[in-house]
């Protein structure tokens, strides 16, 4: 007899980072190195830890060998299962798991492959199974962060904010925007106020593009095609509709021609009605201060599960966060994989220098010549650094070459860079497979063939 698993989990890793194109013209954002491993390395460790046997990976299609043999090398143990999306199609979150409807029996976690964090996923899970929940979010409280400077043009951060709604005696989920759509003010509407009085409205929470869905949702999106992104578009939709009430008849009208017309929302929120006896007949309220029944018989119900405080986490998703998890990453690295052990030089580098700090990773096939220094660095895969040459601060991405002579501070270099003898960077960034010419010497500059970045 085959039972049917309570979770299936979701990875979505197909985005081609655009936001930080710098690093990812020639490489998938989600094998950006961070210390030790690559970054979707992190979201499938954490869902092992959790329990979970399998995940479906949702990748861009010509990217899966290099993905799938990096992985391979991590050690990592939980099954994955590819799904491969088109490099030439355009598609957003929400389309992957439309995409996904004839391997999903169950409900889903989804989680981004650039999320970093050392929070456990029992508490989002938990609180999604104590209410029956149709969508669970985890959210952080803001990250206390020193300022440091960044590789590259100086340029200002612009901090992406949400307002969240939530109320404080339930913990439902009933408000999500974005800040920028609006200008000055914001007027929630009196149903909302009268019907949530408990409600807080936060504007510095992360939300952690971490989500529980239950199975009707991604039926729902089946036949909705307008939703892209779950978070701008389809999350939203679902919180705003709590406050609404179905329809006198709400059945799905399954047509022959077409899947658009299949009902209402509240056709596929219908709970059962075993599930909704066992409430009546129950004393249980998950809210004081007026005579209505538990939930206010809402059929859609959502719910975020806010971190404790002192929380890790960040999201990979600008130059500025991946500039500071990578400085973070050492001194996180027990909380973030639960005592996991952190090796710091790989067994298959080889390295003849004597002045490699504590505070430096060097990944396999690495070869530190002798009369070479580095300082809390990280120095990926294959890479070659020649005699009289220091790195500090610094990442420097897999296959790279440093000649003679050359010193690199407080920079980030991609995949088959080659830094000619003499040269002197930074706080620079040096693109994928970009040659600095011999006796150089640059200061915060992007260093990189413009038609590759054009390609963005």
């Amino acid at each position: 007899m085959t039972f049917q698993v309570e979770f299936q989990a979701v990875v979505l890793a197909a985005g081609k980072g655009s936001r930080i194109s710098e690093l990812t013209t020639t490489k998938p954002k989600c094998l950006l190195p961070v210390g030790p491993m690559p970054l979707v390395w992190y979201p499938l460790y954490k869902l092992e830890q959790a329990g979970f046997t399998d995940v479906i990976l949702v990748i861009l299609e010509h990217q899966k060998s290099e993905i799938q043999s990096s992985l391979d090398k991590t050690g990592i143990e939980i099954r994955i299962e590819y799904a491969t999306i088109a490099e030439n199609e355009e598609i957003g979150t929400a389309d992957s798991l439309r995409m996904l409807y004839d391997r999903l029996k169950s409900d889903v976690l989804v989680v981004s492959c650039d999320f970093i964090t050392d929070v456990d996923l029992y508490g989002l899970l938990d609180i999604y199974r104590m209410h029956n929940a149709s969508v669970a979010s985890l959210l952080l409280h803001p990250q206390h962060t020193e300022v440091i400077a960044v590789p590259g043009p100086k340029s200002k951060h612009k901090v992406e904010r949400d307002l969240i709604g939530i109320d404080q005696q339930t913990n439902r989920l009933v408000f999500l925007a974005s800040a920028s759509d609006f200008e000055s003010e914001l007027t929630l509407p009196k149903s909302l106020l009268k019907k949530h009085t408990s409600l807080k409205l936060y504007s510095n929470l992360i939300d952690s593009h971490i989500y529980v869905l239950k199975k009707w949702v991604i039926k729902y999106l089946k036949s909705e095609d307008s939703f892209s992104s779950i978070k701008g578009e389809l999350l939203p939709h679902i919180v705003k509709k709590q406050l609404s009430k179905p329809p006198k008849t709400s059945e799905p009208r399954e047509s022959i021609v077409t899947l658009r017309d299949a009902g209402d929302i509240f056709a596929y929120a219908k709970e059962e009605d075993l599930d909704l006896a066992i409430r009546e007949a129950s004393a249980y309220n998950d809210h004081i201060g007026d005579l209505k029944p538990a939930y206010h018989d809402d059929s859609i119900r959502c719910y975020a599960y806010i971190a404790p405080k002192d929380a890790f986490g960040v999201r990979v998703n600008t130059m500025m966060n991946y500039w500071t998890v990578s400085g973070k990453i050492i001194d996180s690295w027990q909380r973030i994989t639960n005592g996991k052990e952190l090796i710091l030089k790989h067994p298959e580098a080889t390295i003849s220098s004597n002045q490699v700090d504590d505070k430096c990773i060097i990944w396999e096939g690495v070869n530190l010549k002798e009369k070479t220094s580095f300082k809390n660095c990280v120095i990926g895969a294959n890479a070659e650094v020649n005699s009289f040459s220091r790195v500090f601060n610094s990442i420097v991405m897999n296959n790279v070459t440093i000649k003679e002579k050359v010193a690199i501070e407080n920079c980030i270099v991609c995949d088959g860079a080659i830094i000619e003898n003499g040269c002197k960077l930074k706080g620079c960034i040096v693109g994928s497979y970009h040659t600095v010419e011999e006796d150089s010497e640059h200061a915060s500059e992007v260093l990189t063939e413009s038609d590759r970045l054009m390609e963005f």
